[in-house]
């Protein structure tokens, strides 16, 4: 049995609780002397330091067994953190105990405040926890670090659905009609599959269909159509396509709209405005929405938000774009209106958001044109 000291988000109970798993036990005040515990600069987590006179307040788990351990370990190992020997002060006196501290290379920002965590990052972390916990014994603590922001990603778009879900369907059936047998998360890397075993209800009022599916763990993503009305021209971009490639085409280098995924916490808006910026170089004056909604609801869980952005589109706007650290090689093109519609009618722009955002564009163009 070990004895574990906890200074920071796992303080916080809930979090706690589905990290810890059912035989965690119950934290104990405690105070480890000699460190002091901050932000971890230019995060929103925190770490923790040694520094001659200060004390750091938190609790113990006394008697972690085995099964507790590795979840503890599994959690904070995709951070980098590991376990060392310290000796903390409990109300009846000192105590042997473990804790979790950073890697090389995390600096202390400001004083950490676990309220404060809570309130900007707990419902994100809390919700993520989840994903990172189904995956625990089946990939390593590099390639749990290298997956976090993705998870991240996906556990706010999950949040981002329950605030704002889909309309209610004629038949009144909803997610708590669905009966869950199996759900497991077979691949997690960048990307991330999950398959399930359910139970559907069906419209005649007979059995529930039993079936098993699986499919693509994908974002919320934010797609622009960038538009200038004083020179009726729009930029599209181009760039290779891992999908068009898998499918086996000939030609997987696509034009399409600027898009990319939502950050956390990340409004959709803001996203597009971002994106523009990084992919193009462009500034926008106006967003105009074109449409939200899954792009393959029976294989992924992919959820667009496209629109119309209008924006002055030099002729020196089109620019090779993208981020280096996303792997990003993009080339801008800029055309007019009329030769856009023309490939998009004749079937020369297969990439359906970008159709959905060109016929849009047609549908409103000179009214964007009259007010400009």
């Amino acid at each position: 049995m070990t004895n574990v000291f906890l200074f920071g988000t796992l303080c916080w109970p809930d979090l706690l609780h589905r990290v810890g798993g059912k035989t965690c036990p119950e934290g104990q005040a405690a105070v480890l002397n000699g460190f002091h515990v901050s932000w971890a600069k230019g995060h929103g987590f925190p770490a923790i330091h040694q520094v001659t006179g200060s004390a750091a307040h938190g609790m113990v788990l006394r008697g972690c067994d085995a099964a507790v351990l590795n979840r503890l370990d599994h959690y904070e190992s995709g951070f980098g953190y590991s376990l060392h020997p310290v000796e903390v002060q409990e109300p009846d006196g000192p105590l042997q105990a473990q804790v979790y501290l950073p890697p090389e290379g995390i600096s202390a920002g400001e004083v950490w405040n676990l309220d404060d965590w809570v309130r900007d990052y707990g419902a994100l972390t809390y919700e993520a926890s989840s994903e990172v916990m189904s995956v625990m014994g089946r990939i390593s603590a590099a390639d749990m670090a290298q997956a976090y922001s993705m998870i991240l990603v996906r556990a706010d778009a999950r949040l981002k659905a329950r605030a704002l879900p889909s309309p209610v369907s004629p038949s009144g059936l909803s997610h708590g009609d669905v009966t869950v047998h199996q759900h497991q998360q077979p691949y997690t890397r960048f990307f991330a599959m999950q398959e399930a075993d359910i139970s559907v209800p069906r419209f005649d009022g007979g059995p529930a269909q039993r079936m098993f599916r699986a499919a693509y763990m994908g974002t919320d993503a934010a797609i622009v159509l960038p538009y200038d009305p004083k020179t009726d021209r729009v930029l599209l971009v181009e760039q290779f396509r891992f999908g068009p490639f898998l499918r086996d085409d000939p030609n997987p280098w696509l034009i399409e709209s600027i898009a990319g995924r939502i950050d956390p916490s990340e409004t959709p808006e803001a996203a597009a405005i971002r994106e523009t910026q990084e992919e193009a170089g462009l500034i926008l004056r106006a967003l105009h929405q074109v449409h939200s909604g899954y792009s393959s609801p029976g294989s992924s869980t992919d959820y667009f938000n496209i629109y119309v952005g209008i924006t002055d589109i030099g002729d020196d706007a089109a620019i090779l774009g993208g981020l280096e650290d996303e792997a990003e090689d993009i080339q801008g093109h800029i055309m007019p209106f009329d030769d856009f519609l023309a490939l998009l009618k004749s079937g020369q722009l297969p990439v359906v958001p970008l159709a959905v955002a060109g016929y849009w564009l047609a549908l409103n163009r000179d009214e964007l044109r009259n007010n400009s």
